[in-house]
């Protein structure tokens, strides 16, 4: 069985790995299937480093909800890869993955499809793998 300190362990490798990808990204934060933060990597982040706490808890949570809800329809339209929302001032990526869903800001002068292609590549490896330490440990 996999311990909770590997799983942290391999998270914040996640993160770190989706950080060195671009250095246009602000944010890299992985959240529980409840909203909660697991691990998170920041570089330069001016807006969500200036909200409250209760603010980023609201916002982590809607973003996991609204995910979990895109995914209500997967039977029907296929598997949710990821949501990704263009504000004034960043973009925002949502990808749900096997831990739960991986919260993504950063700069607005990148190539959303180009990005979003690179994490999921990452994030199907981070699965796959977490995959295969399970079934080895059973």
């Amino acid at each position: 069985m996999t311990s909770n300190l590997e799983r942290n362990l391999a998270i914040s490798r996640l993160c770190k790995d989706i950080m060195s990808t671009n250095e246009k990204i602000h944010s890299v934060i992985s959240l529980n299937k409840n909203g909660r933060v697991i691990e998170s990597e920041f570089s330069y982040d001016q807006i969500i480093s200036k909200m409250s706490k209760s603010e980023t808890e609201m916002l982590y949570m809607q973003r996991t909800l609204q995910t979990s809800l895109s995914m209500e329809f997967d039977d029907l339209l296929g598997p949710l890869n990821y949501m990704v929302f263009e504000r004034e001032t960043m973009f925002e990526f949502i990808f749900p993955f096997s831990e739960g869903v991986l919260f993504v800001t950063c700069d607005l002068d990148i190539i959303p499809r180009y990005l979003s292609k690179k994490i999921l590549f990452i994030l199907n490896d981070f699965d796959w793998r977490s995959k295969n330490l399970i079934c080895k440990n059973a």
